[in-house]
């Protein structure tokens, strides 16, 4: 069963994805590999603390951040948006030329 988030959203732009959560996330540990392994998401040396595949941080208000950079291991942006919506995570194409224009 896929799981169901109701306060997650994601921003896909032209350098990755970011995704917004209040308080901690509704995934388990499991299903976060499982997402980050259908985006194809892998270590990058600098962006990422060490063997991490993605970065997080935390506001002062408590608002989480994720982001997932795209390299060319990574799936595409459309391919993207399409597993974040299986995912029922909701999406916004920020890009400057969103497909489909």
């Amino acid at each position: 069963m896929t799981p169901i988030f109701r306060k997650m959203s994601a921003h896909v732009n032209e350098r990755g994805i970011v995704l917004r959560f209040n308080g901690p996330s509704n995934l388990s540990h499991d299903e976060w590999e499982r997402l980050l392994d259908d985006l194809r998401s892998h270590y990058i040396p600098s962006f990422y603390q060490y063997e991490k595949r993605l970065h997080v941080d935390v506001s002062a208000e408590g608002q989480m951040r994720a982001v997932i950079y795209f390299t060319p291991q990574t799936v595409s942006m459309d391919e993207a948006i399409a597993i974040l919506k299986k995912w029922n995570i909701e999406v916004f194409d920020v890009r400057e030329k969103p497909a489909g224009l």
